[in-house]
């Protein structure tokens, strides 16, 4: 198999929303990477409820039709404590791609801060895709390596204001997929 660019989109998608699909989709459409892996997590770091991996992974296989996006269940099968470090060690060890990690540019103040396990040995693992994302500007990291920086236009969603909007019976029209917004429904998540 020859080499491949892959950009690892890590997260816990809870649940996916719009803005998770048109990061993913960008990255295809701008060329900067072949394939989109999209990584759920197994547990959020900071002990979030997260629904049911499955539940999660149903979602997020309903929000694209494109087989250049794949889930990777590299966390949500390990047993041991998910960091992005860990994570890419891991595809590089199975896998003989350039993977790049995909990020907002909400994540920066998070690293700036040092506050990603093994941050240094990350920067020097990966390269970065940068968004841009809603009130927080694209910065500059020591040692960090920028594969593309892009901006992409939609109503900023995030998963807690869709999972609050469930639980106070609002629409999520323009948040997520409709196959999404179907799925939770059906199953009662959020609620």
């Amino acid at each position: 198999m020859t080499d491949k660019k892959i950009a690892l989109f890590g997260g816990s998608f809870n649940p996916i929303h719009n803005h998770h699909v048109k990061m993913a989709n960008t990255v295809l459409e701008e060329h900067v990477a072949e394939e989109v892996w999209i990584i759920p997590s197994k547990n959020h770091p900071y002990n979030k409820n997260l629904a049911p991996a499955k539940d999660r992974i149903n979602m997020i296989q309903l929000a694209f039709d494109n087989p250049k996006v794949k889930i990777n269940r590299t966390e949500i099968e390990s047993n041991e404590t998910n960091y992005t470090i860990r994570t890419i060690k891991k595809l590089k060890k199975k896998h003989p791609h350039e993977f790049y990690w995909v990020i907002g540019a909400d994540v920066l103040y998070e690293m700036e801060n040092n506050s990603w396990y093994g941050l240094n040995e990350l920067l020097k693992e990966t390269e970065f895709i940068i968004f841009s994302r809603k009130g927080y500007s694209i910065k500059q990291i020591p040692d960090m390596r920028i594969k593309a920086a892009l901006d992409i236009k939609t109503h900023n969603e995030s998963s807690t204001e869709i999972r609050e909007r469930i639980r106070q019976g609002k629409s999520l029209k323009d948040m997520v997929p409709f196959k999404v917004e179907e799925y939770i429904q059906k199953k009662g998540l959020y609620k």
